[in-house]
């Protein structure tokens, strides 16, 4: 293959690979039976009609009372999370921190946005006894004390 009076070996020009690429899975991948295939993709589409998801958010919310109960049934002793809070800290602070909660998790649902705190964590390998390294009982800290 030559171009602009260049050859071009085949193995490194992008567009041979990418050809090659698209018909080996097209090959590959094609339907045995293209009348099934085509029923299956009318019946897809029938039912995505229809398709209304998970439940609205005004079917799921917390409650503040099962925040509070959260908060209550959280053990103690446990990891801080990243922000460096532990069960205690929502245990032992003001009573009025579960009414705050659910309405912020109630934000987050009719919002659909997870604030970017929520996303990290770190994971803190604890060894057994035998300390080998294989061996290691992965800790995972994550936002508001949840550890594991």
């Amino acid at each position: 293959m030559s171009v602009d009076n260049k050859e071009v070996d085949a193995s490194t020009d992008s567009n041979v690979i990418v050809n090659k690429f698209m018909h080996y899975f097209s090959n590959t991948y094609s339907c045995n039976n293209p009348d099934r295939a085509n029923s299956l993709q009318q019946e897809f589409l029938s039912l995505h009609a229809n398709y209304c998801g998970f439940p609205t958010v005004e079917k799921v919310s917390f409650e503040t009372e099962l925040v509070c109960k959260t908060i209550k049934n959280l053990k103690h002793g446990k990891a801080a999370d990243i922000e460096v809070l532990t069960a205690e800290h929502l245990l032992f602070c003001h009573p009025a921190l579960p009414v705050v909660l659910s309405k912020f998790f109630n934000l987050i649902l009719r919002t659909l946005h997870i604030p970017s705190g929520f996303k990290y964590s770190y994971i803190v390998p604890i060894p057994k006894l035998n300390l080998r390294i294989f061996d290691q009982k992965p800790l995972n800290a994550t936002t508001f004390g949840v550890s594991q």
